[in-house]
């Protein structure tokens, strides 16, 4: 019977620390449209020392438009709404630099698409 509690045990304990690394590696990963890794890197590099968030917005769209090879008039797409609304409300430090501007966007990213998880 212990035996039987001791596995019971364990195998309860793998299966909610598997969930846990999972839902925290979601908020890790890149964006998974093409060429977006190139956008995020580029909005950090254009924008990441703006702090009015209207001028972040206008030049994270600019950047977006320019590495997607897009018109200003088109209309962007949802991912790309949300890639610019997770540059503009990222956490920012003082010691940012475009790995950690990059890797906070994508955290927003995810926050921003998978508010239920």
């Amino acid at each position: 019977m212990k035996i039987k509690n001791i596995v019971l045990a364990g195998i309860i304990s793998l299966v909610f620390s598997v969930h846990a690394s999972d839902k925290q590696n979601i908020k890790r990963d890149p964006i998974p449209y093409l060429g977006y890794d190139a956008v995020t890197s580029n909005m950090c590099i254009d924008a990441g020392g703006l702090t009015d968030p209207v001028e972040m917005r206008k030049k994270a769209t600019e950047t977006l438009l320019m590495i997607l090879h897009k018109q200003p008039g088109d209309k962007l797409s949802k991912q790309s709404e949300d890639t610019i609304e997770a540059f503009v409300t990222r956490t920012r430090s003082s010691s940012d630099d475009i790995s950690k501007c990059q890797f906070s966007v994508y955290e927003r990213y995810w926050e921003i698409v998978q508010p239920n998880k």
